[in-house]
């Protein structure tokens, strides 16, 4: 491909990135499918000039703005963002060759003309920490003077962390099993059960994968999974396992003793459970398919441990998905809100007198977590608050500075943005 034909292919994926719901990852990767002839260079270079649009977008949708642009226009965008590599280079790649993108027109060449005149330095707060403006309130009347930094630590690129299966080894022999196979790693800082990559890698490929030693999870989803403390002889309920991470993390612990009720409302997601189950050896875990807001009525009362990790906004991981960033609004936030506190009550009743329930979002945004857990917590009088240091012990709740609550960002932890809060029923 040339590097018009690049230019041009990354236009169309970041206009399909645009109207989507799918991760940018799969719509690359699709596109890559679709399009055989791209070759490895091909695909490297698409995928970066895609990524330095979702890493960058503050500041070229600012850009556009300022210059009477379409901020939305991903053709405007990458104009803009070609021509900053140096003088001349959008002329280049906007010239109407063969398999490139169309010649720019006029308003696109004033464009290229103002942008050599705009100070980039005077871009607003929200630029500089690669926010979307509507958004960025919500960063600084939660952080304050912290609020940049952040917001900023959210655009990094994320680590690979592991979460070593306790079922088959411990995190020493994983670690020596990774580095036979050529992997090195290091200890997680907060997770006791977890392994951080050096560099990111296929790891279908390698043995001790394959063989159900480790599975790929950040280490704020390992807490979390710690934070049920679900024990041997358990009954745990994970209300909205998806495709079962945090489920099968919960098995490890159990030591395939008791048993653990995976749900989720779409069929598809528990499916892709079950390879994973099989490749660790989880033999205490099942499925059940749930209707939103009905409990089975096998569950009511049922569970020593119900984890609800709800559906959210997704900003705690906008380091491995940036195009969330550009999905998300206030109207959003709120649909999510309103989804968390039901299934906060749906949860409630199927938690048994004496049993614990775990409240969980990859959220960084209050609205998603803390208010969420209050208005539970106001609410079922029959629920009190757990301190995280009953959980994970005073030195672990200490290392990541909770209390009532648990709440991880990029910035201060160096993992995915969540909040966690554990909620105990009267016996």
């Amino acid at each position: 491909m040339t590097p018009a034909a690049r230019i041009a292919a990354t236009i169309e994926i970041l206009d399909e990135i645009a109207q989507a719901d799918s991760p940018a990852d799969a719509i690359l990767a699709n596109w890559f499918r679709n399009h055989r002839f791209a070759g490895s260079k091909d695909r490297r270079g698409v995928r970066e000039l895609v990524y330095r649009d979702l890493r960058k977008g503050s500041l070229l949708r600012w850009l556009c703005t300022s210059m009477d642009a379409d901020p939305t226009s991903a053709r405007v965008r990458v104009i803009l963002a070609s021509e900053q590599e140096g003088a001349g280079t959008a002329h280049s790649r906007f010239d109407g060759s063969k398999y490139g993108p169309e010649q720019m027109s006029i308003p696109e060449t004033e464009y290229v003309a103002a942008l050599h005149a705009t100070e980039i330095s005077h871009a607003p707060t929200w630029v500089n920490a690669n926010c979307p403006e509507h958004l960025f309130p919500l960063f600084f009347d939660q952080w304050g003077d912290t609020a940049i930094v952040e917001a900023a630590a959210l655009n990094e690129r994320a680590p690979v962390d592991l979460r070593v299966n306790t079922l088959k080894n411990n995190r020493e022999a994983a670690q020596a099993a990774l580095l036979a196979a050529g992997y090195e790693t290091e200890p997680t800082p907060f997770s006791t059960i977890g392994l951080r990559g050096t560099e990111h890698s296929n790891f279908s490929s390698l043995e001790p994968f394959k063989t159900g030693m480790v599975e790929p999870q950040d280490e704020s989803s390992q807490l979390v999974a710690q934070l049920v403390d679900a024990k041997p002889g358990m009954q745990v309920i994970d209300l909205c396992a998806g495709a079962g991470g945090k489920a099968l993390a919960l098995s490890a612990m159990m030591e395939n003793q008791g048993e653990v009720v995976a749900c989720d409302t779409l069929v598809s997601r528990l499916t892709r459970m079950g390879p994973r189950r099989d490749r660790i050896g989880a033999n205490n875990l099942r499925t059940l398919p749930v209707q939103t807001g009905i409990v089975p009525d096998e569950l009511v009362g049922w569970g020593d441990r119900v984890l609800v990790d709800a559906p959210c906004s997704g900003s705690g991981t906008w380091r491995r998905s940036p195009e969330l960033r550009w999905r998300t609004d206030s109207d959003i936030i709120a649909a999510y809100t309103a989804t968390q506190s039901g299934l906060l009550a749906t949860a409630a009743s199927m938690v048994k007198p004496g049993g614990r329930l775990i409240y969980a979002v990859c959220s960084v945004f209050d609205a998603e977590g803390r208010d969420v857990a209050q208005a539970f917590e106001a609410s079922h009088a029959e629920f009190k608050r757990v301190p995280i240091a009953d959980v994970l012990g005073a030195e672990g709740a200490e290392a990541l500075n909770a209390g009532e609550e648990m709440i991880l960002t990029p910035h201060r932890h160096a993992t995915d943005g969540m909040y966690a809060a554990v909620f105990e029923r009267a016996a």
